[in-house]
């Protein structure tokens, strides 16, 4: 393979915005042009979702494309194995350049050359509220303050390290991931510049309880204020790479790592000690808006501009995704699928290991509580999502199992999994969550547990310091 021939790469991920939080997917309301135009300009994929759609989980399937219990991030306070190949690992082994601006969640600063995963340059956001004036660890140096907008200063550095890279590596590729923390609440930490939004166009969904309607559409239009900001910055990298003249042979791509439910279903925040533990999420749970992300990809070399895509995708098949259209092999132990020419517009390649995969569902999972000193939460669950159904079932029953019906019931108000004309149904999607099991090795039903229920799978805390005296499992 040719170094000089190699794509770069720009992914792009913002924390906790849903699917339907872009104007490209068809939201009239939300205020993002440069997206907008970015999808124009190549592929929506309208299936994408989060398949554990927490932070730190979601952030080591990217990182390793394995699931939590191989690379044993179950949940967010646990760190990735070692030694496992990784997204960047294996990239620079084939001659990229390397970097992490932003949220890294998947360990703690400062960041020696073992804790970067193959990561060249990272620039971590250090631990604090808020998204103004944040302190960051640059590789092993720091934590040092940045005043400003948190986004705006990871573009910064975003696009310095571009700038860096093509000074010192001018015929070498680069991979550059930008994780931005907004719109992760709080929601009104935006500039003032982006609160454009009018509380009479707020449309609030039918699943919000009427109690919480007020307070949500104020929310959505804080939310909405993030997301506009974000794609504003998201403007100044896709001007930055056509003023250094690499914005055709650069693989951009903008996702989330999980949506919000902004008080959809009765959800709220796990500050709202008021409610019930179970119901203090906005994250993590099967439902649409928290499983449910934008995906946009664009490579003028090679993707067809103005594409729209129904494949089912998951933030497991990023990584052999990415590969795949580098042209760089797999390592082994990948648990996704190369989609890669989904993407290019031809028929999907099976990765070998997935032989026997659903290509029209995918798999979703929750493994803990969130946080060590969380119980409860929204529990122990396995999900299947089809084009037209949802189907989940918890560990211990906790819940459910849920069984939704998208055709007749998008908002997922009616839970149809005890009813006898679903029967066949649920024994349609259970058999399909068995098939995933097995073909993932997932040991859901069988493995090891340890006294607070969570699977062992030898999970090591990433500050163990911090958590002193709770136990891995």
């Amino acid at each position: 393979m040719s170094s000089i021939q190699s794509p770069n790469i720009l992914f792009v991920f913002s924390d906790q915005q849903r699917y339907s939080a872009l104007g490209a997917n068809g939201n009239p309301v939300i205020r993002t042009p440069f997206i907008d135009s970015m999808a124009k300009e190549g592929l929506v994929c309208d299936n994408m979702f989060s398949n554990h759609p927490l932070c730190s989980p979601y952030r080591a399937i990217l990182l390793t494309g394995r699931y939590g219990w191989q690379n044993r991030v179950i949940d967010n306070e646990y760190r990735p194995r070692r030694d496992i190949p990784t997204l960047p690992g294996t990239l620079k082994q084939n001659g990229y350049g390397t970097a992490h601006v932003g949220t890294f969640h998947l360990g703690k600063g400062p960041y020696t050359e073992v804790d970067r995963y193959g990561i060249d340059y990272l620039a971590a956001l250090h631990s604090g509220s808020g998204f103004f004036n944040r302190s960051y660890y640059q590789n092993e140096d720091g934590p040092t303050m940045f005043e400003g907008w948190a986004p705006e200063v990871e573009t910064n550095l975003s696009i310095q390290f571009m700038e860096r890279h093509l000074g010192r590596r001018p015929n070498d590729p680069f991979a550059l991931f930008v994780s931005w923390r907004p719109p992760h609440w709080p929601y009104p930490q935006y500039p003032e510049q982006h609160a454009v939004y009018d509380l009479q166009d707020i449309e609030v969904p039918e699943n919000v309880p009427e109690q919480m309607r007020h307070f949500a559409q104020q929310e959505i239009a804080d939310y909405y204020g993030c997301c506009t900001g974000l794609d504003t910055q998201m403007g100044r990298l896709l001007s930055a790479l056509e003023r250094l003249g690499i914005a055709k042979n650069t693989i951009v791509c903008y996702t989330s790592d999980h949506g919000d439910h902004l008080s959809s279903h009765g959800f709220g925040k796990p500050y709202d000690t008021w409610m019930p533990e179970s119901m203090r999420a906005s994250k993590a749970t099967p439902y649409e808006e928290s499983i449910h992300v934008p995906f946009v990809v664009r490579w003028p070399q090679r993707i067809v501009a103005d594409q729209r895509c129904n494949a089912f995708m998951g933030a497991i098949d990023i990584m052999p995704t990415l590969l795949g259209a580098c042209d760089i092999s797999l390592p082994d132990g990948l648990q996704g699928r190369d989609v890669s020419d989904i993407w290019l517009n031809q028929e999907i390649h099976q990765n070998h290991s997935q032989n026997s995969m659903d290509v029209d569902s995918v798999y979703l999972q929750n493994m803990a509580h969130g946080w060590p000193n969380r119980h409860g939460w929204v529990g122990r669950w396995r999900g299947v999502r089809t084009q037209r159904w949802t189907y989940a079932r918890w560990y211990a029953n906790e819940q459910g199992p849920w069984l939704f019906d998208r055709q007749t019931d998008p908002l997922e108000m009616v839970n149809l999994a005890d009813t006898q004309s679903a029967r066949p149904i649920v024994e349609e999607m259970e058999e399909r969550l068995h098939r995933w099991m097995e073909d993932t090795k997932d040991p859901f039903e069988y493995g090891k547990r340890g006294e607070r229920g969570f699977l062992d799978v030898g999970q090591e805390f990433a500050d163990p310091d911090q958590y002193l005296g709770w136990g891995v499992a």
